[in-house]
């Protein structure tokens, strides 16, 4: 079940169709709650994923994907920055 504020970070998704089985979508799920989400999204996705998982989506993920602020706070956060800087680097 996904909460409200979870959906409003997803608002471009038939969130109905989220499969977390399926690796794009949880790694969708992450950057848009993280690019996105009020506390209680991003509180909802820590007790979803781990740490781990978290961190490794970022670190997988290009520069280009992420709002420049929320990049700043979650690479402190969670001590890592993305490998790529675009897209298609």
């Amino acid at each position: 079940m996904i909460p409200e504020s979870v959906k409003a970070c997803l608002w471009s998704y038939n969130t109905d169709m989220i499969n977390f089985s399926v690796p794009d979508h949880r790694t969708r799920v992450i950057q848009n709650v993280l690019n996105r989400g009020t506390s209680d999204a991003i509180s909802w996705l820590r007790e979803i994923f781990s740490e781990k998982e978290i961190a490794e989506i970022i670190e997988k993920s290009a520069s280009s994907d992420w709002n420049k602020k929320s990049l700043a706070l979650w690479s402190l956060v969670f001590n890592v920055r993305p490998t790529r800087e675009g897209r298609f680097a």
